[in-house]
């Protein structure tokens, strides 16, 4: 029988625009936590030292009867989850990869370390704290739409992150692009940006916007924008078809901004998967933007089994 415990873990969520922090317990109850702006423009060196002053805060206001195992940290890009190294990320970080995560950290606080990458991480959470829950031998598939698309693959419980570690970059790959006539990376039309380079395909020349405009126009009775998002369904119909054929999974999560709009967009998106033949449930996330810290607190739980007594 496991006895009460008071290990806590310190999970961080690196965004683009903002940088979370929490104190979790093994439970998965949430004790504390921050949120600080990234500035992620000023570059790595800047990113850490933000995720540091989170970090020295959350440990500050522990209490005695807290014992902390570890830091788990989320950041976007492919994060070799064995050593916390940032192998490639997108350049809204200047300088960020190659960054050592786990070693810096490590060796600045003086505990263990596990970094991974943000939709992982996403996933794990809410696995672990979602109301979703897992059930042995399924797999798992999140999709999550925001700026870009990124997304996660899990098996029997345990992540799956591939030879290099990119496994999940859905948003990657490749798609035809009616309208340009030419390849496109998926996430050029199947993101919150997405909408928003679909609508303007739809009307040229306007200024760029991106997808929560384009549900604004929506909700203001405009047209143009009530074709986008049709077109944008079939687009991300299409790209679930494909992931029902190449992965088979039990279920898609699917989280991310978009998900905050899905009343305008989930009937029309099950519609068309319902014409493909595609009938994998798909269900939303439920744990928002604290996803990740969940997240990235579990990947030290799952590090430090608790005591048995």
């Amino acid at each position: 029988m496991t006895g009460p415990s008071h290990d806590v873990a310190i999970g961080v969520d690196i965004g683009g625009t903002k940088i979370r922090a929490a104190v979790i317990d093994r439970d998965g109850v949430l004790v504390a936590g921050t949120r600080h702006r990234t500035d992620a423009a000023r570059g790595g060196a800047h990113v850490l030292g933000v995720v540091e002053g989170c970090i020295d805060e959350l440990r500050s206001g522990l209490s005695k009867s807290h014992t902390l195992i570890g830091i788990g940290i989320s950041s976007a890009g492919a994060i070799a989850p064995e050593t916390g190294l940032v192998v490639s990320s997108a350049p809204n970080i200047p300088g960020w990869v190659g960054m050592p995560l786990g070693a810096h950290f490590a060796s600045r606080y003086a505990t263990l370390v596990v970094a991974d990458n943000d939709a992982n991480c996403a996933l794990l959470g809410e696995v672990w704290r979602g109301n979703h829950g897992m059930d042995a031998g399924r797999s798992e598939v999140m999709l999550t739409l925001g700026t870009g698309l990124g997304g996660a693959m899990m098996v029997d419980g345990r992540l799956v992150t591939g030879a290099h570690h990119l496994t999940g970059h859905f948003g990657l790959a490749r798609m035809w692009d009616p309208t340009s006539q030419e390849q496109v990376k998926v996430e050029y039309l199947v993101s919150g940006s997405g909408l928003g380079n679909v609508y303007r395909q739809i009307v040229p020349g306007t200024t760029p916007v991106g997808g929560a405009e384009v549900i604004e126009r929506l909700e203001a009775g405009e047209m143009d924008a009530r074709l986008a998002l049709k077109r944008w369904s079939e687009h991300f119909a299409l790209q679930i078809h494909n992931l029902h054929w190449m992965i088979d999974p039990n279920r898609i999560i699917i989280g991310g901004g978009m998900v905050d709009s899905r009343h305008h967009w989930w009937p029309l998106l099950e519609a068309n998967l319902a014409a493909y033949g595609v009938t994998v449930p798909l269900v939303a996330a439920t744990l928002g933007n604290d996803a990740g810290v969940y997240g990235a607190a579990r990947l030290v739980f799952d590090r430090t089994p608790a005591v048995v007594t």
